[in-house]
């Protein structure tokens, strides 16, 4: 598999403005900021003597039912005491503890920094919020994001104002949220919201998945109300094996999400295979499908996903650390009614997004999916997929991908997003800036 076009280059990488719409809150928060956030709510204690600084957990303890016994247990090398400080209390080269391909610890990782899940967690108050979005505003603006959409579920909100009435407390978190965008757009970023809920059982809630569905969609109408246009659709994510979180159960939701005009998207075809897949193209309405990269497993899905015209939110490098499965029959891609035996994407080139953009064009958006916890942040993606890291070598057959599918797949990215169509033109107008600066060959015209 080849294909020609310009080169990408690294000052390309640099000038380059970008969209990510496929986005988990808890995946903006690095290591330090997380750990911030475990000093700040007492999980961790700093202290000094002798001129060194030593860390020992509590006062504050997670609660019972959380999957680690310490909040200092979400990072690497924290029970061995290795981690190191600057000189202004900061931690040296702060890691997750998350191994190679284990969804499990990446899983537990996000539900002790989250927090909602089981409260305390890492984000308690306003404060928590606004230090890891003024992080986040950072990067936005060195890495040239124009545009991001960030799921959260809005349930948190009852954890940071636990001494307000449920729908009052969401009150507070959309004008906290609105005010962050402002400020975001202040620095020339444009952020906008999912509200994105856990489809399983590990929710921890009483309520059904049909439940939380509607429930999802009267919450987007609550924050309408309070800051039009903040939160502009509806995600559902958790393992696809839990029949609790399959796609009937989401149907009632995601049709009422579409008939008030909010953006649909879902998670699927990252985990048990095509068949699954199929299964929540053809019961939900959708404009976009999260990940998907099983598709490649079965050309029929494939067709039903270009006859409905979904956009395809691929995060290739978070596929690839978090265990990545395809499903193989003498080793071609097969889905598993058929005899398809999942096998792990070993390496970056093998990853289906190559096939399906250049063989099957299929309309495919570049994304970070969360870009501190296990993945890598968008223009490291671009970096890494357009042969620029050494970390990852592509073969001589087949070629990075090339400035044209860069600014492609960018374009599927701001068309699908679900942001008013005055920030879609704007940001379409910079990036024929950056087309005709690098005299790249395209059709698009803005």
């Amino acid at each position: 598999m080849s294909t020609v076009g310009t080169k990408f280059t690294n000052e390309m990488l640099i000038d380059i403005p970008v969209t990510d719409i496929h986005v988990h809150l808890p995946g903006i928060i690095s290591p330090a900021v997380a750990w911030e956030l475990g000093v700040r709510n007492g999980f961790i204690t700093i202290t000094t003597g002798q001129n060194q600084r030593v860390w020992h957990n509590g006062p504050k303890s997670l609660s019972i039912n959380n999957p680690h016994e310490h909040y200092s247990d979400i990072f690497q090398n924290a029970n061995d005491d290795k981690i190191l400080f600057d000189n202004n209390y900061k931690p040296i080269d702060l890691a997750y503890h998350i191994e190679h391909r284990s969804f499990k610890d990446f899983d537990r990782v996000m539900a002790t920094v989250q927090g909602h899940r089981f409260p305390p967690g890492g984000i308690q108050n306003e404060d928590d919020i606004r230090l890891i979005f003024d992080s986040y505003l950072k990067e936005a603006t060195e890495n040239k994001i124009f545009y991001t959409e960030l799921q959260q579920n809005i349930k948190i909100a009852h954890n940071i104002y636990y001494n307000k009435k449920p729908k009052e407390a969401r009150k507070c978190f959309f004008l906290l949220l609105n005010s962050i965008r402002q400020n975001f757009e202040a620095h020339g970023v444009y952020i906008r919201f999912l509200n994105c809920f856990n489809k399983t059982k590990a929710a921890q809630s009483n309520l059904s998945t049909h439940e939380r569905a509607l429930e999802a969609v009267d919450w987007l109408i609550e924050a309408q109300e309070v800051a039009h246009g903040l939160f502009v659709g509806i995600e559902s994510a958790g393992h696809e094996k839990d029949p609790a979180g399959w796609p009937i159960h989401l149907k009632a939701g995601y049709e009422k999400a579409k008939a008030l005009g909010f953006g649909c998207e879902a998670h699927g075809g990252e985990g048990i295979g095509s068949e699954h897949l199929s299964d929540i193209i053809d019961t939900l309405e959708l404009s976009r499908i999260a990940h998907g990269f099983q598709m490649i497993e079965d050309l029929e899905v494939i067709s039903k996903i270009k006859k409905k015209g979904i956009t395809v939110c691929i995060s290739p490098i978070i596929n690839l650390m978090l265990g990545a499965c395809i499903h193989l029959k003498d080793n071609i891609p097969t889905k598993k009614s058929d005899g398809g035996i999942a096998e792990y994407i070993e390496h970056i080139h093998l990853h289906p997004i190559f096939k399906l953009l250049r063989e099957h064009h299929c309309k495919i958006a570049l994304c970070s999916d969360n870009p501190h916890l296990g993945g890598v942040g968008i223009k490291s993606v671009i970096k890494i997929l357009t042969g620029l890291s050494e970390a990852y070598e592509f073969p001589d057959e087949i070629l990075p991908l090339t400035a044209e599918e860069v600014v492609e797949m960018s374009i599927n990215s701001i068309n699908a997003a679900f942001c008013h169509n005055i920030i879609k033109s704007q940001y379409k107008a910079k990036l024929s800036e950056f087309i005709k600066k690098y005299n790249i060959k395209t059709e698009y015209k803005n």
